[in-house]
């Protein structure tokens, strides 16, 4: 298709083409509508925090940095004792993803990330902990977060008779949908780590 918009020569004459009011609003309303219908870029995102015990024994933790809200566990089940533990389960994040790390504001992706996750831990005498460490990778999400991918692994490490956990990965966020759904038309996962 030629984009060509330069005057067109007839008999000589040079004349710019000229299109009618509906003519170009016909074209307005389609350039707009392939902008509207065009996926977004995806765009990964590397987040990295703290996430802090607000109810350990009802599972409810509270994230800060990179991801910034509320953090739930919705099922564990234990898989081994000895030699380490081994667990696995489900959580749930709800907040943003606090791109600036200033606070969820205006402009910062927002709704709820479902994970599974599978735990490793030593502990010691008196069933201390003596290191920890999860991989969960992203399930689902609702709001800005439909159709995210990515994967978070978390370290736990004791200090005095508290645990500090910090955790490190990525959010992709965008046509994330897309490539999910081709994979699945296709009969597989995308490339790259897949569920356990």
């Amino acid at each position: 298709m030629s984009t060509n918009t330069g005057p067109v020569r007839s008999s000589g004459r040079s004349r710019a083409p000229r299109l009618g009011s509906a003519a170009v609003a016909l074209i307005a309303i389609a350039a707009s509508a392939l902008v509207l219908a065009a996926p977004a870029a995806a765009k990964t995102y590397a987040v990295s925090g703290k996430q802090i015990a607000v109810n350990e024994a009802k599972g409810k933790y509270r994230m800060e940095g990179g991801l910034d809200g509320k953090w739930a566990v919705t099922s564990f089940k234990q898989l081994a004792t000895s030699p380490l533990y081994r667990g696995k389960g489900t959580e749930k994040f709800k907040g943003c993803l606090d791109r600036e790390r200033n606070g969820c504001g205006a402009g910062d992706p927002s709704g709820t990330l479902s994970f599974k996750f599978l735990y490793w831990g030593l502990f010691g005498p008196g069933d201390s902990l003596v290191w920890g460490s999860c991989w969960h990778p992203i399930t689902g999400g609702t709001g800005d977060f439909a159709g995210a991918r990515g994967v978070l692994v978390m370290a736990d490490t004791p200090v005095g008779a508290k645990v500090s956990t910090a955790y490190t990965g990525n959010v992709t966020l965008g046509s994330a949908r897309a490539a999910g759904s081709r994979a699945a038309r296709a009969g597989g996962p995308p490339a790259g780590c897949g569920g356990s």
